[in-house]
């Protein structure tokens, strides 16, 4: 693995950290809504 590689696989985890973080505190509605705009930009399959 060269050094670019470990630096995109660190600002991936740290992206998924604020991700999380941020989901976390969202309500049932807001996350339904995300849930329903991701399924519809196909991010989530089911």
């Amino acid at each position: 693995m060269n050094r670019f590689d470990k630096q995109d696989e660190r600002r991936r985890d740290d992206l998924i950290r604020t991700i999380e973080h941020s989901v976390e505190s969202l309500q049932t509605a807001e996350l339904e809504a995300l849930y329903y705009d991701m399924i519809s930009k196909g991010y989530i399959t089911n």
